[in-house]
């Protein structure tokens, strides 16, 4: 056995240090969990070290080199002696003072110094029940940085982020934070009324602990510490925030005070610059020998701004090889104090010795950082399109990196605020505002295929902000009417897609801009097409129907100037912008009870489609065939819905009405086929394979749905029966769901697998509904009430619209009328005719009124079964 006493030990350096370091970082291992992490790692290399020997070299102890070396390789770092590992002989002082801030046992970042007395002071606050702290300082100071450590180590259960918009117009409402809130991390439909919608986020932070960090509060405050006027509605946030009975602890950071006193129970804490010894260590950490007065100097000079000081260390070990004396002799006359000044001077620099980095930088300025707080390299490649070289171009990067010259985190970059500031004003006065913004929208609309996430309609949607800041607003009407796939449909437009993330009032605001300053006819008429859609989602049933025929008028207009060769829209998108119309508007009719108008225009489609199949593309023929099976879904609920109408017209011609049944059986037997063979016909239709899962199980959802309401109104009961409860069974499927949906309206909610959640499902809503009724024809009524119970439970849980909501309420008080309860029944109609009137369907409010009559006069016979909606 050998003798391993005399042999020699090592110790880890800062340099090693900080790449192991780095590395557990980049793999998001918690600082608990490292070294059995660094365990198991060695384990797959075959090498058995003990705990006690990696705590030792973690810990900068004496070890043997053997081990060190193993974790390195082990970790996949490139291991280098005399550099990453020192005799234990050699003086090492200097890296070990600051070892305790260094791998302390909380998270801390490896940049995060001289703060343990502020977190000290955020934790006293937190104990003593303080809801909202405001953490004020100038910029550079470190305050965005302190409130992230102290909430992402605090053990929140969730912690939510806002980063206000420098520039005022900029600034996101505070409805549109809430919702996004509500639903992506609380899986709540968007509200209807911001109070309702407060009142709901708050009974989440009374149930779950939440960190809420509100970055950069100062953009919109006024000079006297309020909110201004447009933005005053932060306000009832706050006053939710600051509620005794909430257990969130909210961090605001502010350049400037809030003296706003419609909100008085918020904490100032003034932040201060960092002391000259946590320069001390900073420069130590980086192994930056610098002479102790010569900081001193920098430190008074610069004010111990946070900021300034990572500058400056990235400065002297990118320019000047870790020289800090030669630095300071250079530059100590040249600035003035102040981050600001020291940022202008570092773009002089910059300007000077690498111009290349310098245009890099400025034309960073255009990204936003908002939807999107952090880019990727790539979106800092796509601004150097001007060099071919990649590797020139990785340098380039490298090179700002190095000098800390913009922010980087596990992959992800950004602009410090003060940094930021100075990109866009040397942008804006250089002759490039114009192409960068271009450039910059061309890398957002190329970077996304397909929307399966609120990300990634907020990646598309960057592109229209370059183009609106650019005043190009023809490209930004084109970016609002984009398609893409989603698990949906493989056409969805980006507008629509979007707004389910900002919700109904800013994307309306949006596209109301953009026709005010557009001539495009076609993105005109598409515009409002997308504005028909989300008002019918919403219950607006006819503003929906007024909009889509705005839409239908100037697209049939562009249809035959193409005809003539007037125009040169594509003959496609025409073709599927009158299709869509006509589809959303056969929808509202079938809503709104116009059964007649509804049949009118799906009749009239359908002929026209035989018309023109014969001259259009393959691709267009197959999108075609898609919207014929909607035709038809849509041609059987009516005449399904025709056949049970007891009219004196219908009345008159028996044999008419007979044959909407018919008519009804045919196409439902066809449907029952599409079912069955979804799969196979999804693919002859051209729709991609990767999102054909989706696609498959939503469509068929919906065409189960349709079903179910056919075969009950043909009472045919049993097989209704199994449509519902397939609906149900398909909506709790465990694959790639995106949240609370209808065919045309899903929440996208997270790209991994979920569960699929029925108490946020609409389908499951209108099947139990639909169950209800069969159980009421069949006269059992406590398990209609039951269904009915839970349906209207779903509805107002996913925030249901006005028709969604009138009908169930309509069809519960048929249930009570059936069961003699008459005082209930009127209850509910009621309610359905409040729900019916708002929506805007007098037809509908026609029906209920018909059914109050017979509470009034009661029938002298049993209704006919099949009452439907």
């Amino acid at each position: 056995m050998k003798n391993t006493r005399n042999r020699s030990t090592y110790i880890l350096t800062s340099v090693g240090e900080k790449k192991i370091i780095d590395t557990l970082a980049k793999e998001c291992i918690n600082p608990r969990n490292r070294i059995k992490w660094i365990q198991i790692q060695l384990e797959y290399n075959g090498v058995t070290i003990s705990r006690d020997t990696i705590h030792k070299i973690l810990r900068k102890q004496r070890a043997e080199e053997y081990a060190i070396k193993s974790v390195f390789v082990a970790l996949k770092i490139l291991y280098e002696i005399d550099i990453d590992s020192v005799l234990a002989s050699k003086d090492i002082s200097v890296t070990d003072s600051c070892h305790q801030d260094f791998f302390p046992v909380e998270n801390k970042g490896a940049n995060f110094f001289g703060r343990d007395d502020d977190l000290k002071k955020l934790n006293t606050l937190f104990n003593q029940h303080q809801k909202i702290i405001v953490i004020q300082a100038p910029g550079g100071t470190g305050k965005t940085t302190l409130a992230k450590q102290y909430l992402d180590n605090h053990g929140f259960d969730l912690v939510l982020s806002l980063e206000m918009a420098r520039e005022t117009e900029n600034i996101t409402s505070v409805e549109t934070i809430v919702d996004e809130w509500l639903k992506q991390y609380f899986q709540e439909e968007l509200g209807r009324e911001f109070g309702i919608t407060l009142i709901r986020f708050k009974k989440h932070l009374q149930n779950r602990r939440v960190g809420i960090l509100i970055d950069n509060l100062e953009p919109v405050l006024d000079k006297h510490g309020k909110f201004i006027q447009n933005h005053s509605r932060y306000l009832e946030l706050l006053k939710i925030l600051a509620d005794a009975t909430v257990r969130s602890f909210t961090i605001i950071t502010s350049r400037e005070c809030l003296f706003d006193d419609r909100v008085d129970v918020i904490y100032h804490y003034y932040l201060s610059n960092l002391s000259s010894s946590a320069w001390q260590k900073f420069f130590a950490f980086h192994e930056l020998e610098i002479d102790v007065s010569l900081l001193e100097e920098m430190h008074i000079k610069y004010g111990g701004n946070a900021k300034a000081m990572h500058i400056l260390v990235g400065s002297i070990e990118t320019n000047y090889e870790g020289d800090a004396t030669a630095y300071w002799q250079e530059n100590c006359t040249l600035v003035e104090r102040g981050l600001e000044n020291l940022v202008v001077t570092q773009f002089e620099r910059l300007q000077i010795l690498n111009p290349s980095a310098y245009k890099l930088l400025c034309r960073l300025g255009c990204y936003r950082y908002q939807d999107i707080p952090q880019v990727t390299e790539d979106a800092l490649l796509a601004l150097l399109w001007d060099i071919p070289d990649q590797q020139q171009c990785i340098y380039i990067i490298r090179t700002l990196r190095n000098l800390r010259l913009f922010e980087f985190a596990k992959g992800k970059y950004w602009l410090h605020p003060v940094i930021k500031e100075e990109s866009i004003n040397r942008l804006k006065s250089s002759q490039e505002w114009e192409e960068v913004n271009r450039k910059a929208a061309e890398f957002w609309r190329g970077s996304v295929k397909n929307i399966r996430t609120i990300e990634d309609a907020k990646k598309a949607f960057e592109a229209y902000y370059h183009y609106e800041c650019i005043h190009d607003f023809e490209n930004a009407g084109y970016v609002l009417i984009e398609r893409r796939h989603n698990s949906f449909t493989p056409d969805e437009t980006l507008a629509f897609s979007y707004h389910r993330s900002v919700g109904f009032v800013q994307i309306t605001s949006i596209l109301d801009f953009i026709i005010k300053n557009i001539k495009s006819q076609y993105i005109i008429a598409s515009i409002y097409s997308i504005k028909g859609g989300i008002n019918m989602l919403l219950g607006n049933i006819n503003i929906a129907i007024n909009y889509c025929n705005k839409s239908l008028a100037l697209a049939n207009s562009l249809l035959d100037g193409f005809e003539n060769n007037k125009i040169d829209t594509k003959y496609d998108d025409i073709i599927l912008l009158i299709l869509k119309n006509k589809m959303h508007l056969s929808i509202c009719y079938i809503n709104s009870w116009e059964l007649e108008a509804g049949l009118n225009i799906l009749e009239l489609t359908k002929s026209w489609l035989a018309t023109i199949m014969g001259k259009v593309s393959p691709s267009l023929k197959l999108k075609i065939k898609r919207y014929q099976i909607h035709i038809s879904i849509h041609l059987a609920v009516i005449y399904s819905y025709l056949n049970l109408e007891k009219t004196s017209v219908v009345d008159k011609f028996f044999t008419k009405r007979l044959s909407y049944g018919v008519l009804a059986q045919v196409l439902a037997k066809r449907l029952c086929y599409v079912v069955a063979n979804m799969e196979t016909l999804l693919i002859k239709s051209g729709v991609e394979n990767e999102v054909d899962i989706d696609i498959i199980v939503w469509r068929k959802i919906y065409l189960l749905q349709a079903l179910g309401i056919i075969y009950k109104n043909l009472g045919n009961i049993q097989k209704s029966l199994i449509m519902y409860h397939e609906v149900i069974k398909f909506s709790q499927q465990k694959t790639q769901f995106y949240g609370n949906t209808n065919p045309y309206m899903l929440s996208l909610e997270s790209s991994e697998a979920v569960k699929y959640n029925p108490e946020h499902n609409l389908f499951v809503a209108q099947a139990l509904t639909g169950l209800a009724e069969l159980a009421r024809i069949q006269d059992n009524f406590q398990e209609a009430l039951s269904q009915h119970s839970e349906s209207i439970k779903i509805l107002n849980k996913i925030n249901a619209n006005r028709y969604h909501l009138g009908a169930a309420y309509f069809q519960l008080g048929l249930t009570y009328q059936k069961m003699g309860n008459f005082q209930n029944s009127q209850i509910n109609f009621e309610q359905a005719i409040i729900f019916f009137t708002e929506g805007g369907v007098p037809r509908q409010v026609e029906r209920v009124q018909k059914a109050i009559q017979k509470i009034i006069t009661p029938p002298k016979r049993q209704p006919n079964f099949g009452e439907v909606v």
